[in-house]
């Protein structure tokens, strides 16, 4: 027996134990827990690359759109901004700022709307970027006279 698979002194506090632990125990739940931890920091790193460098919105087939929404007066537009046929939407800030992600590659319909009427814009979406709206005008339209 080797010196670091003698037993503890504190085995014996109350006499000769019925049996003796196995050292091989010890070290195959060292091993175990090393294995677990390496697994979870491993699975960490990485989801944080895949955040960092785009690689699941490629994966997906997604980009962002991003843009801002003002009135005829310039003013930020409040109302709601969607894709057409999707389940992805979003509202403006109080400065008129949208962001939608996870929107799918490819030609779409971008729907900016308040309670009464919509406007609809066609958008190019490529994989993995970010697709830069810049400012959006939206002008009501005149309603005929009754």
């Amino acid at each position: 027996m080797q010196f670091d698979e003698s037993p503890n002194l504190d085995q014996f506090k109350d006499g000769m134990p019925e049996t003796m632990p196995d050292p091989a125990t010890g070290r195959r739940n060292f091993r175990i827990i090393l294995l677990i931890m390496f697994i979870v920091v491993t699975l960490i790193g990485f989801s944080l690359v895949l955040k960092e460098t785009n690689t699941l919105a490629t994966l997906t087939s997604t980009a962002i759109v991003r843009g801002r929404v003002v009135d005829e007066n310039g003013l930020p537009f409040n109302g709601e901004i969607f894709i057409l046929g999707t389940e992805l939407k979003t509202q403006t800030d109080q400065n008129g700022n949208f962001e939608l992600s996870r929107v799918p590659s490819g030609k779409q319909v971008l729907i900016v709307a308040d309670e009464l009427i919509g406007r609809d814009f066609s958008i190019q979406v490529t994989t993995a970027t970010l697709l830069e709206m810049g400012e959006i005008r939206f002008e009501t339209t005149a309603m005929p006279p009754k």
